[in-house]
């Protein structure tokens, strides 16, 4: 081999990622990255040595990646393969293990491409199945990561979004996971570590939970609104399976709790208007932009209580609010997608309409900015 040093470079694409900007919970995705890269080296060893029936000691350690630039280009992490930690785990080596870890990225490429052009292996070893839980669980619609120097079946680079991650993975694989933010009830506490919500979106989910934590929070509080964020798996119906990790849980206060109710009351009324309710014209209010609006609450119930809520004529719904000054709107349209804007009460700003494809991460960043709040909890 002649390069000194192996290097990958994964782009992501996505407006949170311009200007060379990482969120912290895309940063798993390294040694998801690594660990794939060791599975695809196992049974690339495992094939070039047919004599050998195990990997030799420190073969794992001896496939490390340095990140060593976040370049432009919306965020690109350079990742170096690091021959001199091979050269340590297995000396002697080290040329046979770079070309196995070329070798593996091929692999890995190779499978995401199949997936996108809808072509699935048939099962993956458990080390497959876990790594590719991991990588891209923190994408976002709309986001990718692109795999720059490669290119697919389609004649363009290989990329992995959060559609294709999802197909892949139930394909080998009935479940995925991904990462919600959201509010429901508590309906029972724990007796084995665990406590019971009700939710809009996934039914009732058991999550587990301290007895410490129990008895200081959730004890005696049967029915209050919980506010939580966590790694759950799904199945391919995206039906909800099981809490894989959990990141922030608490209580909502009584009276937030009771505007997030009023809230969503006014909702599911003005999901039943029929059309033609707006002076014989005016579309019914569709499913996924009540869906969205509710998801909306779910991030931000402390402000529910400030919240006026009208259908709109275009089949939508509007929130409008009065925040630090500001009389602010956030519009959901047709397919959930969403609009703010606003202008200053008692001056001259105003905030140009700006659009949103879903109630995301960049979204809720643009909410937050705006409009001064901290997440409840």
């Amino acid at each position: 081999m002649t390069d000194e040093t192996k290097s990958f470079r994964l782009r992501y694409v996505g407006a949170r990622f311009e200007g060379a900007r990482l969120p912290v919970d895309v940063l798993s995705d390294f040694p998801a990255f690594r660990d794939l890269m060791i599975a695809f080296a196992k049974d690339e060893w495992r094939r070039i040595n047919s004599d050998r029936k195990r990997v030799p000691k420190g073969f794992d350690k001896s496939i490390s990646f340095d990140l060593v630039k976040i370049e432009e280009g919306s965020a690109v992490p350079k990742l170096d393969w690091n021959r001199n930690v091979a050269q340590t785990c297995l000396p002697g080596f080290s040329d046979q293990i770079e070309e196995i870890v070329e070798n593996s990225f091929t692999h890995l490429v190779a499978l995401i491409d199949e997936a996108g052009a809808g072509h699935f292996s048939k099962s993956l070893s458990t080390d497959y199945i876990r790594a590719l839980n991991k990588l891209g669980s923190g994408l976002k619609d709309g986001e990718r990561i692109e795999f720059q120097g490669t290119k697919g079946q389609d004649g363009n680079v290989v990329f992995l979004d959060a559609v294709r991650r999802k197909q892949l993975i139930t394909h080998v694989k009935e479940t995925y996971q991904t990462r919600i933010e959201t509010v429901g009830k508590l309906i029972a506490n724990a007796t084995s570590g665990q406590i019971k919500i009700s939710t809009v979106e996934y039914g009732e989910i058991e999550i587990p939970v301290d007895a410490e934590t129990v008895l200081e929070i959730f004890d005696g509080n049967l029915g209050a609104d919980v506010q939580f964020d966590i790694q759950i798996e799904l199945d391919n119906d995206d039906r909800y399976r099981s809490v894989k990790e959990v990141f922030d849980i608490g209580l909502i206060d009584a009276q937030i709790g009771a505007d997030l109710f009023k809230c969503r009351n006014r909702l599911t009324t003005i999901r039943g208007l029929g059309a033609g309710w707006h002076d014989r014209g005016g579309p019914e209010i569709d499913a996924l932009v009540v869906d969205a609006a509710n998801c909306f609450l779910s991030k931000r119930p402390s402000l529910c209580g400030t919240y006026r809520i009208y259908p709109t004529e275009s089949g939508g719904v509007l929130f409008e609010f009065e925040r630090s000054g500001w009389d602010f709107s956030v519009e959901f349209g047709p397919g959930g997608k969403v609009e703010m804007y606003g202008v200053q009460i008692n001056g001259h700003d105003e905030m140009e309409p700006k659009d949103f494809h879903e109630v995301g991460e960049e979204f809720m960043a643009e909410f937050d900015r705006r409009v001064g709040v901290e997440r409840a909890g």
